[in-house]
C-alpha cells in the first residue's frame, strides 16, 4: 500500500483555495421579479450577465465559518479551524534551496469545509507562486463543483488565473470560461464565457445546444468602481442568437443594490395607444431606494410614477405616488372634458415600538375629478393599468374598490390586548355612469362613508384560572361620524344604516359609544369524558347620537346586556378495523334578556354578517356591538370524523339554532309602496331570525393522495331549500393542479325583491331567487412532459357572463417556460362599446430570471 503524506499549512494556500472556490453559493446572484422591485437585483439579460460573473467565481470570497460552528479556535467536522488548510498527497517533497514544496499524486487540499483535488500542486515560498495542475476540482460545501486544467496564484502580486474553467452549481447552473484571471485585488476577468442553467443533452454523440445560454467574449469586474463590463455579449435560444451587445455594463454583483434601469413595461391598447414605462432605480442607501417610472403613452399625456421604500430598525415605510395632467379618456381612447391634474397616493408603514407595542398606518387617495356633482371618476387605476392598487394592507381592511386612511396603535401581551384605530374611507365603487353609452363611470360619494375617530378595544385576562374557567374584562369605545345622509339622487337614508330617519333627510348621523364588559367561561371534563362549562357574559353600553336633524337633535341611550348559559359536548371515539370514528354531539344553551328597542339606537356595525359553522356556537352571533342576541336559544351541532388507514379522511358537521321566540333584530322589513302587492313585509335574510334557524351543513374529504373537497351549506329551516352554499374540489399530482369552486346565494336582497314582477305569493314575500351564482376554475395540466395547458375561468351564472379569464398553452423544459396566453375581461370598467376586451400575448420565463405567474395553490 502506498504511503500517503499530509501537511498542515497556514495562510500559504488560502489564496489558492480562494481562487478555486470563488463561486460558492454565497457568491451566487439570485433573481426574481420581487427582488427587482426591491432593487436588490436586475432582471433580464443584464442580470444573466451578472449571474454568469458571480457563478464563474471571478470574485474573491472571504473565508467564512462553515455551518458546523468552525471558528479560528474551534475546528469543524473535518478537524480544521477557520483559515487553516490541509494538504494530502501520495508524495510531498520540500526543496529548501529553491523554497519549493511539491505535492503529487491524488492531491487533496481542504480549507473551511471545501476541497481542492489535483494531480500536482507546487508552492514556491520565495516567489509566492502556487500552482495546481491536472484535473483540478473544487468541491464546495453546498455541493457545487468547479473544474479547471490548472490554477495559478501569485501571492506577491495578488494575482492569478485558471485555465479551461467550468462550474457545475448545485442548482444545475453551468459556466464555462477559457480563462479566469485575477489581475489584481480590484480587477477580475473571464475570457470566452458561456453561461446556461439548462441541461446539456447528448444526441447521437453530439452535445445539443441548451434551451438558452449567454456567451461573452470578455467579462471584467472592477471592484474599485463597483462595476462589471461586458464585451461582445450574445443571448442564444436553442443555439440561435436573439440578442447581441458589443459593450455594456452593470453594477458589481457584490453590491446588495445599485442604481440603474430596471426592465421596461411595454403594452398597447385602445385607451392609451402604445405605452412604454421605463423604471429607474435610485439606490439612496442600503436601506432605502426610489423608483422613478414615467409611463409614456402615444395617445394620452404621460403619467409619472414614483415609489419610495425605506427600512427602519423598527419597521418599513413604503409609498407609491403618481400624477398627470390629462382629460378623462374612455376605453376606446375618446377624451371627455377638460384636462385636469389627476394623481394617486398609496402609502403604508408598520413599526414595532417594543416587544408589546406596535403601530401602523395606511394613506390612500385618488384625485380624478369629473366636474359633475354626481361624483368623481371611478376607474383611474384601470385607465392607467396601475397594479396592486387595492392591495389589502393595515390592521383594518375594507371591501373591494375602496381606499382607506388609518392609523393603528396596538399592545399585545399573553394576558392583555389594547388597540386604537382611526380611519376614513374613499370609495372607488361604481355608482353609475355620466353618459348614456356607459363609458364614464363615477364613484359612489365618499361622504356616505363614516369617519371612525377613534375605535378603542381593550381586553385583559388573568394568567390563573378562576373557579375552573377563564375570566376576561373588556372595554370598547367608538366614534362614528357621517358627513351626510340623503334621500335625494344618492339614495342613502338613515334607515339604511339602522338609524332613525331625520326630518330633513340630509343631515349626518353621528354615534359615540362606550362599552364595558366582563365574561367568564368554564371548561371542565368529567371522568366519563363529558366536557361541560357554564359561562356568563355581561356588558354595559352607553350611546350618544347627535346631528339627527338640522337643528342638532340628539339623544342618549344606556343599556345593560347579559347572557348566561352552559356548554356541553361528549366526544366519542371508536377504533374499527380499517378506520377510526369520532362523533361529538355539542350543545350550547344561552339566555339573555329580551331586546329593548330604542329609536336612537343604530345598527351600523351589525348590518351584514354570515351565519355559518364559525358562528354556530357564538354567544352573540352579531359581528358588532349594536345588535345583541336576546332571548333563550339552544345551539345544537353534531360533529363527525372518519380516519381510514388508507389515508382517507372524512369530516362533517350538522347544526342549527332553536329559540323560544323569533329574534326580530335579525329580520328585515320590505315596504312595497304601491300596486297590487303594496304593504310591509318581514323576511329573514340571515336564517337566524325564526324560532328554528336554517340548518348549517358542512362536509369535507381528503384522500391523502392529492384529491380533496369540501362543501359549506346553509339550508332553509322550513323547506330545506339551499339558502347559501359553497362547493370545492381540488386535485394535485405530478402533472396536474386544479381547483373548482361553485358559490351560490339564493337569498334575495331587498332591492332584488322590489324588482321582482311578482314579489309576493300567497301573502308571503318571495325570499328565494337568483341572487348570486359563480363558478371558478383554476387548473393546469401537462399532457406530456413538455406541453401543457392552464386556465383561470370565472363565470357569473346569474348574469350569464364571463369575468376576467385566462387560458394559456404552455411549453416547458428544465430551464425555460413559454406561454401563449389568451385573456378576456368582461367587467364593465374594461368594456369597449359594451363588449368585453380581450388580448393575446406571449410570456417567456427563463430559469433564474423569474417564475411563471401561472403557479397557484388551492384557492379555497
Amino acid at each position: 500500500m502506498m504511503k500517503r503524506y499530509s501537511l498542515y499549512l497556514g495562510a500559504g494556500l488560502v489564496t489558492l483555495m480562494t481562487m478555486g472556490v470563488g463561486c460558492g453559493a454565497s457568491a451566487m446572484a439570485q433573481a426574481s421579479t420581487a427582488d427587482a422591485a426591491d432593487g436588490k437585483s436586475i432582471t433580464g439579460t443584464q442580470l444573466a450577465f451578472e449571474l454568469a460573473m458571480a457563478q464563474a467565481g471571478a470574485v474573491t470570497v472571504a473565508s467564512k465559518a462553515s455551518n458546523d460552528g468552525r471558528t479560528e479556535t474551534t475546528p469543524g467536522t473535518d478537524g480544521l479551524a477557520k483559515g487553516v488548510s490541509f494538504i494530502e498527497a501520495d508524495q510531498i517533497k520540500r526543496i529548501d534551496e529553491e523554497g519549493l514544496t511539491e505535492a503529487s499524486g491524488n492531491v487533496q487540499m481542504r480549507l473551511n469545509g471545501r476541497t481542492i483535488r489535483a494531480d500536482t500542486v507546487t508552492s514556491n515560498a520565495n516567489t509566492g507562486v502556487t500552482i495546481a495542475k491536472g484535473h483540478t476540482q473544487t468541491i464546495n460545501e453546498d455541493g457545487s463543483v468547479q473544474f479547471a486544467d490548472s490554477i495559478t496564484y501569485d501571492d506577491n502580486m495578488e494575482s492569478g488565473y485558471s485555465e479551461n474553467f467550468a462550474l457545475m452549481a448545485k442548482n444545475n447552473t453551468k459556466v464555462f470560461a477559457r480563462r479566469l484571471e485575477q489581475v489584481n485585488p480590484d480587477v477580475n476577468r473571464l475570457i470566452n464565457v458561456i453561461y446556461t442553467p439548462c441541461q446539456l443533452c447528448v444526441k447521437k454523440g453530439t452535445t445539443q445546444s441548451p434551451t438558452w445560454s449567454i456567451e461573452a467574449g470578455k467579462i471584467t469586474q472592477r471592484k474599485d468602481k463597483k462595476m462589471v463590463y461586458y464585451n461582445n455579449a450574445v443571448v442564444k435560444i436553442h443555439g440561435v442568437p436573439v440578442l447581441y451587445s458589443p459593450y455594456l455594463w452593470t453594477p458589481d454583483p457584490e453590491l446588495e443594490r445599485a442604481s440603474g434601469f430596471l426592465p421596461p413595461k411595454i403594452s398597447t391598447d385602445r385607451k392609451r395607444g402604445l405605452s412604454y414605462e421605463q423604471p429607474y432605480l435610485w439606490s439612496i442607501s442600503p436601506y432605502s431606494y426610489i423608483i422613478l417610472s414615467p409611463q409614456l403613452n402615444a395617445s394620452v399625456n404621460p403619467l409619472m410614477n414614483l415609489e419610495y421604500k425605506r427600512q427602519f430598525y423598527s419597521g418599513t415605510f413604503r409609498a407609491r405616488f403618481g400624477f398627470t395632467n390629462e382629460s378623462f379618456f374612455d376605453n376606446s381612447g375618446e377624451r371627455h372634458g377638460l384636462a385636469a391634474t389627476r394623481d394617486y397616493l398609496l402609502a403604508d408603514g408598520a413599526f414595532k415600538i417594543n416587544e408589546a407595542w406596535r403601530w401602523s398606518f395606511t394613506a390612500q387617495h385618488v384625485k380624478d375629478p369629473s366636474g359633475d356633482a354626481r361624483g368623481d371618476y371611478a376607474n383611474f387605476f384601470e385607465r392607467y393599468n396601475i397594479d396592486g392598487a387595492f392591495e389589502k394592507v393595515g390592521d383594518l381592511t375594507v371591501d373591494s374598490r375602496q381606499l382607506i386612511n388609518q392609523i393603528n396603535v396596538t399592545r399585545q401581551t399573553p394576558t392583555a390586548y389594547f388597540a386604537l384605530t382611526m380611519a376614513n374611507f374613499q370609495s372607488m365603487q361604481v355608482g353609475g355612469y355620466l353618459d348614456a353609452d356607459l363609458t364614464q363611470p363615477y364613484a359612489v360619494s365618499s361622504d356616505f362613508y363614516p369617519t371612525i375617530a377613534p375605535q378603542i378595544e381593550a381586553y385583559w385576562s388573568p394568567k390563573t384560572r378562576l373557579l375552573g374557567g377563564q375570566l376576561t374584562l373588556s372595554a370598547n369605545a367608538i366614534g362614528i361620524y357621517h358627513k351626510r345622509l340623503s334621500t335625494d339622487v344618492y339614495g342613502l337614508r338613515a334607515i339604511d344604516i339602522g338609524a332613525p330617519e331625520a326630518s330633513d333627510g340630509v343631515t349626518g348621523y353621528d354615534t359615540s359609544r362606550v362599552s364595558a364588559g366582563a365574561s367568564w367561561y368554564g371548561d371542565m371534563t368529567t371522568r366519563g369524558g363529558l366536557k361541560w362549562g357554564p359561562f356568563f357574559d355581561f356588558r354595559h353600553d352607553y350611546y350618544k347620537v347627535t346631528n339627527l336633524d338640522a337643528n342638532g337633535l340628539e339623544g342618549e341611550v344606556n343599556r345593560d346586556l347579559a347572557t348566561t348559559g352552559l356548554n356541553l359536548s361528549y366526544p366519542l371515539f371508536k377504533k374499527f378495523k380499517g378506520f377510526t370514528a369520532i362523533i361529538e354531539p355539542t350543545a350550547q344553551f344561552a339566555v339573555s334578556p329580551d331586546t329593548k328597542t330604542n329609536d336612537y339606537l343604530p345598527t351600523e356595525d351589525s348590518r351584514s354578517f354570515e351565519f355559518d359553522e364559525t358562528t354556530l356556537f357564538s354567544v352573540n352571533k352579531s359581528p358588532g356591538f349594536d345588535i345583541y342576541e336576546s332571548g333563550a336559544r339552544l345551539n345544537l351541532g353534531l360533529r363527525s370524523e372518519l380516519n381510514f388507514d388508507t389515508g382517507l379522511k372524512l369530516e362533517g358537521l350538522v347544526g342549527r339554532v332553536l329559540r323560544d321566540k323569533p329574534e326580530s333584530q335579525f329580520l328585515q322589513t320590505v315596504t312595497i309602496a304601491s300596486g297590487a302587492y303594496a304593504g310591509t313585509y318581514v323576511y329573514d335574510p340571515t336564517g337566524l331570525g325564526s324560532k328554528n334557524s336554517d340548518w348549517i351543513v358542512d362536509g369535507s374529504f381528503n384522500t391523502g393522495k392529492g384529491i380533496n373537497g369540501y362543501t359549506r351549506l346553509r339550508l332553509d329551516g322550513v323547506s330545506g331549500r339551499l339558502s347559501q352554499g359553497e362547493y370545492g374540489l381540488s386535485m394535485s399530482s405530478l402533472n396536474t393542479l386544479a381547483t373548482l369552486r361553485y358559490i351560490v346565494n339564493n337569498v334575495l336582497t331587498v332591492n332584488q325583491i322590489n324588482n321582482l314582477a311578482v314579489p309576493v305569493v300567497n301573502g308571503e314575500l318571495q325570499r328565494f331567487g337568483d341572487n348570486y351564482r359563480n363558478v371558478q376554475l383554476y387548473a393546469r395540466h401537462f399532457v406530456t412532459s413538455h406541453w401543457g395547458v392552464s386556465a383561470r375561468l370565472d363565470r357569473d351564472m346569474v348574469l350569464d357572463t364571463w369575468r376576467r379569464s385566462t387560458v394559456s398553452l404552455i411549453y416547458r423544459d428544465d430551464c425555460s417556460w413559454f406561454e401563449l396566453v389568451y385573456q378576456r375581461n368582461d367587467t364593465q370598467l374594461t368594456a369597449i362599446n359594451g363588449k368585453p376586451s380581450s388580448s393575446i400575448f406571449f410570456r417567456l420565463n427563463l430559469t433564474t430570471l423569474g417564475t411563471s405567474p401561472v403557479n397557484f395553490n388551492d384557492v379555497r
